[in-house]
Order: C-alpha cells, then structure tokens, then sequence
C-alpha cells in the first residue's frame, strides 16, 4: 500500500502512512502555505503516448466520506490518435469522455490521501525530506520500487510560494498542485501510457503552465473542440453572455469554482443569451451538453 518511507532502518519495514503518522515529525518552524483543491483547481495533462489531445481533472465540490471531508475530482478526456488507420479517430472528431467522481482526495497536514475500494491511502507527501519517500497508493504489485525524494526547495507562483519535492528521475510535486507528471502516480520503475506530462494547472488565485502546449490544444491536429463559436461572448464579461450552438435541445449548466451548479437552462435555439446579473464576480465554467450526451466546457469570468 502507499506507505511512508523514512530513512534506514525503518525503510526496511514499510508501513502504511496512518500507523506512521504518531512516528513523524515536522521540523519546527516549517510550515505549509497552501492547501489542496482550493477553489478553480484544474489540472490538464497530455493525452499519453501516441496520443493528441488532453485530459482535463476538476475539483467540483466536498462530500463526507469514512467520516473525513473529501474531495471530488471529476476527469474529462479529449482525444485522437493521430497514427493512421487503424486508429480509430484518425483524420476525425476527438473521442470525449466524462468521468464523475474520477478522483476522491482528502488533505491532512502534509499529506494528500486518496480513495479506492473502501480505504484511504498515501498520493502525496509534501513534507517528505532528501531520504524519504512513500509507495504508490494502492499498490498491489511487489516489485513496484518506492517514491524516493531527492530534493525540495520553493517555487513563486503569481506571488504565492509552493513547497515543492524531487523525485528522480521522474517529476516534481508541489504542494497545492501535485505531481507534474499525472494526478496519479505510476510505480517508478514502470513504463506507463497514458496522462503524460502536467500542461497546466490553475486555480482562483494561481495559474501556471508547465509545457509549451496551449492547455487544451491538439498537438499538430485541428482542434475540434471549443469551436469559437459556442463560446460564451462576452469573455470576460458582466451580465449576461450569449452561446451560438448548433442545432437540437441543449442544456447548458453555470457552475461555480467548486462546482455547484448556479444556473441551469433548456434550449433549442441556435443563439442562446444568458442572464449573469445575479451571480458574482468571479469565474465560472459553462457546461453545454446536446441530447446525445456529448459534453463541453467552457471557462467564462465575470468581470
């Protein structure tokens, strides 16, 4: 499982984080500025190996789960193949896909906890020092070799300073933001396909972009997606916006940064206006889905 390691000796008996919880100790004076899944979190990584496209994770609210406040992280995939046939979007749209509930996290000083079949477990420590490290969670696979730090330091992001820890030859994980590599984290002496490599994260108060790729862009390919004209126009804007959609019913969501829902609405109109007098500044996601189930999402600031 996703245990802790601390140096010699006590590497040599791994244990899981909660039975070594009583056992570690913060240096003093060191503190954590940030917490995780503030308000806004989105993480966009690279679709994988062979891929185009991106995968997108949004923190969309709190539920209480095991009896601990916990996170709910859903993932959106758009994604093509760009190697000729048989791949099976070659030349065509991108497959999308939406997944509810795709993470659950809690938070707890330093370390950052995820959920599967009924048990919580390690997926970042923050606090981990040069020499310690932890196991990748829910790890079922023995010859799966430990995460092990090589290094920490501060980075300033848009005036606001993000612990950060090294792990070779892999990636960083800041606080706040997770690793750079995917939100999950694969045994390190493992080859994986699939998310590969953090594009962007953003929040209400920070944004960053670790690639030199647009964050929801096709590498090399038309993008299909977030045509400009189902934008919502004005962007920024104040009270109201107007969606321009194709034809058929669509019903169309305003969420909140957290991800409750503040305005929903039916239409079959091509030209679709919105009122936003009643909502505050801020930024919102708007969320369009046609009767075939097919999702957009789009991000639109009220001013």
């Amino acid at each position: 499982m996703g245990a802790l390691c601390v140096p010699f000796p006590t590497y040599l008996h791994l244990m899981r984080r909660h039975l070594l919880a009583a056992l570690l100790v913060i240096p003093s004076g060191f503190t954590f500025g940030q917490s995780w899944c503030p308000p806004g979190a989105t993480w966009t990584y690279e679709a994988g190996l062979f891929l185009a496209g991106f995968v997108r994770m949004e923190y969309v609210g709190d539920t209480l789960l095991d009896g601990y406040t916990a996170q709910r992280i859903d993932r959106y995939a758009a994604i093509q193949y760009p190697q000729p046939p048989p791949g099976p979007t070659y030349g065509g749209p991108p497959i999308e896909s939406q997944t509810s509930n795709a993470a659950i996290t809690r938070f707890a000083d330093d370390v950052v906890y995820t959920w599967q079949n009924g048990e919580w477990d390690t997926l970042y420590w923050f606090g981990a020092s040069p020499g310690q490290g932890w196991t990748v969670a829910h790890n079922t696979d023995p010859q799966c070799d430990p995460f092990m730090v090589s290094d920490t330091g501060t980075t300033i992001i848009d005036g606001i300073p993000l612990h950060w820890i090294q792990i070779e030859p892999w990636h960083r994980v800041y606080e706040r933001i997770g690793s750079t590599f995917d939100l999950f984290m694969y045994c390190p002496n493992l080859i994986v396909d699939g998310p590969l490599g953090l594009r962007c994260y953003r929040d209400g108060e920070i944004a960053v972009q670790f690639s030199g790729t647009n964050c929801e862009a096709f590498a090399g390919i038309a993008d299909a997606l977030d045509a400009p004209g189902t934008r919502p126009t004005p962007n920024p804007g104040t009270d109201q916006f107007t969606l321009q959609l194709p034809g058929g019913i669509q019903t169309i969501t305003i969420l909140d940064p957290i991800g409750n829902a503040v305005l929903n609405t039916r239409s079959s109109s091509s030209s679709v206006y919105l009122d936003t007098r009643a909502l505050r500044a801020g930024t919102y996601f708007v969320r369009i889905v046609d009767a075939n189930g097919t999702m957009s999402t789009h991000r639109w600031v009220k001013e």
